[in-house]
């Protein structure tokens, strides 16, 4: 399953803790990068990055190449890749807080190390992040206060570890 998961959801802690869990970081797409300089003090940080000049269609291929492969694959939650996925009729869900929880969720993305420009960004564009997400036609999967991905796909009977 393919889950385009809203930031700071625990969506790389779920990779890490399972074999059969990708986080498909679009870093390395989205710019000309070594493979393991991708960590979270990146985010919102790339300005100084070159641009890859296969982008985003690198990142959509790569998506068809490993969906299969992993019980769950998070992909990048940007309105202009979930909307090629519903051209390509790539099924996936849409991994949301529930409403009120953008105080929770600026918090997580301290704690996990994001730059401050990340965080400010974050705390610009949340809500019309948010919105974009819940105008997909896809399936919603809606993380209540404290809960992380893990946590909401075990609730629903989605993943079973």
């Amino acid at each position: 399953m393919i889950i385009a998961g809203f930031p700071c959801i625990g969506k790389t802690t779920m990779a890490k803790k399972y074999n059969n869990v990708l986080d498909l970081f679009s870093t390395k797409f989205h710019y000309l990068i070594a493979d393991d300089s991708i960590d979270e003090a990146l985010k919102g940080n790339e300005s100084n990055l070159k641009p890859h000049p296969n982008w985003p269609q690198n990142y959509i291929e790569e998506i068809q190449a490993v969906k299969d492969k992993y019980d769950v694959v998070f992909v990048l939650a940007r309105d202009y890749i979930l909307e090629e996925m519903n051209k390509l009729k790539i099924s996936y869900l849409i991994a949301v807080p529930e409403e009120n929880l953008k105080q929770e969720y600026i918090t997580r993305a301290v704690l996990r190390g994001n730059t401050k420009n990340f965080v400010l960004g974050f705390d610009v564009r949340y809500d019309k992040w948010r919105n974009m997400m819940l105008s997909q036609p896809a399936e919603k999967i809606y993380l209540k206060k404290g809960e992380y991905i893990e946590d909401a796909l075990k609730r629903l009977k989605l993943f079973g570890g």
